[in-house]
């Protein structure tokens, strides 16, 4: 296959199909390789050969940047006295990158990582679950959604945690934490509900489900996390409560979510890991 090398900027147009032509000066090797040379009557006839494809780089080397490219036609400009090859689709490409190409390599790695970055902004270190600033944008999103009408909000607390983890060290409180917070999201993915640390031992679900549905789950959350069983440590019990709203019985987003803050101190009142629904 012929092939043809190019300075790097007239290489990266024809990558980038910025440049469509090719031109070569006419000399002694582009003669022998360009044309077939036959003789009639004494005399010299010269003609242009058939070239489907033909190979382009910038350096010599297969492992060097180069592509094969379709040749359309093989044409001799009398006014420029070049050869012009006239070029169609990339059929190959080897060890490309262009300058463009690693501007969009470059814009998508920063993407990614302004979305990390965000991602960290709105989780919670000890957890990773969203934290309340996440909470607060997301509860307002969705009470603009126009099935705001389904939507409940779930406060729940370990409303005894913080009595025995006063005699415990804090690398096994952290732990107890991750713990639960784990049960919690796998309970939360169940119900297809975005959960939340709100603050130390109390956590936020938004959830969509009718209600019926969203406290039978809830129930078997609370049973879940009551208990704590860590790798050697004792068995833990947390007291659980929790309280339910529901954002179609009221006007905005605060009194939403205040509501079901004060539904998990009247479950409180009840002495046991309780739910309280209103």
């Amino acid at each position: 296959m012929l092939q043809i090398l190019l300075p790097k900027e007239l290489f990266e147009d024809i990558v980038l199909t910025k440049q469509k032509i090719i031109e070569k000066k006419v000399n002694n090797y582009w003669k022998k390789e360009l044309l077939d040379i036959s003789i009639v009557d004494d005399k010299i006839h010269y003609k242009i050969k058939t070239i489907q494809k033909l190979r382009v780089a910038n350096e010599y080397g297969e492992d060097k940047p180069n592509i094969v490219v379709e040749c359309l036609k093989l044409d001799y400009n009398v006014k420029k006295n070049m050869f012009e090859f006239y070029l169609g689709k990339i059929i190959e490409k080897r060890n490309v990158e262009t300058q463009s190409d690693y501007k969009d390599i470059l814009i998508q790695q920063l993407l990614k990582e302004k979305k990390a970055l965000q991602e960290s902004i709105n989780k919670d270190e000890l957890t990773q679950m969203y934290n309340r600033k996440k909470f607060n944008e997301d509860l307002n999103t969705f009470v603009a959604q126009n099935n705001a009408k389904y939507l409940s909000a779930i406060f729940i607390t370990l409303n005894e945690f913080k009595t025995f983890n006063q005699n415990i060290e804090q690398e096994l409180e952290e732990k107890i934490i991750k713990y639960i917070a784990n049960k919690i999201r796998i309970h939360a993915k169940r119900l297809y509900a975005e959960v939340y640390r709100y603050k130390d031992e109390e956590f936020v679900m938004l959830c969509f489900l009718p209600q019926d549905q969203l406290t039978q789950g809830l129930h078997y959350l609370k049973e879940d996390i009551s208990t704590v069983n860590l790798q050697g440590v004792t068995e833990i019990n947390v007291k659980v409560n929790m309280g339910v709203s529901f954002f179609k019985n009221y006007l905005n987003a605060e009194e939403f979510f205040k509501q079901a803050v004060l539904n998990e101190k009247e479950a409180k009142k009840l002495g046991t890991s309780s739910i309280f629904v209103e």
